[in-house]
């Protein structure tokens, strides 16, 4: 099959809206890399896929509506891969995760251990927030399983999110979140609080 057949094949694969990068299509067909970009240039032509941005791609689906976009979480998900970065909801999201509020964020706003663009694509727009801050929590979880490391994260950013008066305010929930992390994962977030622009928290944390 040429490089255009091995990639479309790929594609076919693939589940509507799924969202895929140039480095995973590189990984999987080994082919040259000049020659796969030219051939997702035709397959873009042929509307197989789209660019969502440098590197990054999406198979559309194609309604009678127009053509639907790829989920905010996904392209999140593949950039984190691709980036080596650690990505979360932020803002509103993240007291939803937690179960702190109903309130659905209006946006698709995520915050990042990297720098990275915003993703559009039509009337989608996945915003992306640098933070060293969130950066050095990261680091400082380091060790702790995939799950605990996730919702003391969350944990971090609801937190950064509601500011000192407010999270006062939701006390109660907060120290009941904070008391489902084992003790060492507790250990860990507090130091990076204590040591970090949330260090107002330690009083809410009650330690």
């Amino acid at each position: 099959m040429s490089v255009i057949e091995q990639a479309e094949e790929y594609i076919k694969h693939r589940p509507y809206g799924s969202v895929f990068s140039f480095g995973q299509l590189v990984a999987k067909l080994s082919v040259p890399k000049d020659t796969l970009s030219h051939a997702l240039s035709t397959l873009e032509s042929r509307k197989r896929v789209v660019r969502l941005e440098r590197g990054l791609w999406h198979r559309p689906k194609e309604t009678r509506f127009g053509t639907v976009g790829p989920k905010p979480e996904v392209v999140a998900s593949v950039l984190a891969a691709e980036r080596h970065a650690y990505i979360l909801p932020a803002g509103a999201a993240a007291l939803n995760a937690l179960g702190w509020s109903s309130q659905m964020s209006l946006g698709h706003s995520y915050i990042s251990t990297k720098r990275i663009e915003p993703v559009v694509f039509g009337k989608l727009s996945v915003g992306f927030r640098y933070s060293r801050a969130f950066e050095e929590l990261i680091k400082k979880l380091e060790g702790t399983n995939a799950k605990e490391k996730e919702y003391a994260a969350t944990l971090w950013v609801a937190l950064e999110y509601l500011g000192e008066q407010e999270a006062h305010n939701k006390a109660g929930l907060i120290r009941e979140s904070f008391e489902r992390l084992s003790v060492r994962t507790r250990n860990k977030l507090l130091i990076a609080i204590t040591n970090g622009k949330l260090r107002w928290a330690t009083a809410i944390l009650g330690e």
